[in-house]
């Protein structure tokens, strides 16, 4: 007769991107804590996620630019099943579409607040994740002083 035993199985491990030649200088970028987009030369047009060509005016001269890590939330949705068994943990969380402050580029991530404060146009900053020596992550989280101004 067998009897199951209790498991002791660790959770899945959560995947971590895996950066193109042409993305890596925005990873790299997040490994200092810091936020670069790449900006094409000719229209001044903010690309992300990375291309090889402006979507705008087709230039081929794209700088990657460091940009303020701010910006405001344009639209965020309540994440109520896990895409993966990794994440079953983690639910219920928001993942919110940002604008970032001086650009035209929107950046989707994790928007860490409460739930129930949530709301578009919410200011907000980025948080620089870690995860290892290779990756680091970024995610949103509110303006320190948005959240002083709600409490009230």
């Amino acid at each position: 007769m067998n009897q199951a035993t209790p498991s002791t199985t660790a959770p899945p491990a959560k995947p971590l991107p895996i950066p193109s030649e042409l993305a890596q200088p925005f990873w790299d970028a997040l490994r200092r804590n810091e936020l670069h987009l790449q900006r094409c030369d000719s229209c001044g047009f903010f690309n992300h996620p990375p291309r090889i060509c402006c979507p705008q005016c087709h230039g081929h001269a794209l700088t990657w630019t460091k940009v303020e890590p701010r910006g405001t939330v344009y639209s965020y949705t309540i994440v109520h099943r896990p895409p993966v068994p990794a994440f079953k943990a983690d639910v219920p969380y928001a993942a919110a579409l940002v604008e970032i402050v001086g650009t035209n580029a929107k950046l989707l991530s994790n928007l860490i607040a409460p739930l129930d404060q949530l709301r578009i146009g919410m200011p907000v900053e980025v948080v620089f994740d870690p995860v290892n020596s290779n990756i680091s992550l970024f995610r949103f989280r509110p303006q320190a002083a948005d959240l002083t101004t709600e409490s009230r």
